[in-house]
């Protein structure tokens, strides 16, 4: 019975301590590169369905962090996530059902 007990709260421990980990996040904000450019999440939600004909895929995962190639994404490691270039030359990537606005840095 002690040895149970001891089995039981050993396995406690063990769950409370893996739950007081902090989750893992990357140090670098969600970027994509579109040709020559860099762009990066502004993390807002535009209200935009774009034209079929201006959806695009993404084709690989930046396993460093940084996407050095064309259509490259550091946030998905699924390949194929839908990206548009809408008016004025915004990127909007659809990630959760949301398109969200992405723009090159300043």
């Amino acid at each position: 019975m002690k040895k149970t007990i001891a089995a039981a709260l050993c396995i406690i421990l063990a769950f409370s301590l893996f739950g007081c980990a902090s989750p893992v996040s990357s140090d670098r904000p969600a970027a994509i590169r579109i040709g020559d450019t860099i762009y990066y999440s502004t993390g807002r939600a535009i209200p935009v369905e774009p034209d079929e004909s201006a959806i695009r895929h993404t084709t690989s995962y930046a396993e460093n962090g940084i996407p050095s190639k064309d259509g490259e994404d550091n946030f998905n490691r699924e390949t194929g996530t839908p990206y548009a270039t809408i008016d004025g030359g915004t990127i909007v990537v659809l990630i959760n059902n949301e398109w969200i606005e992405f723009r090159p840095e300043e």
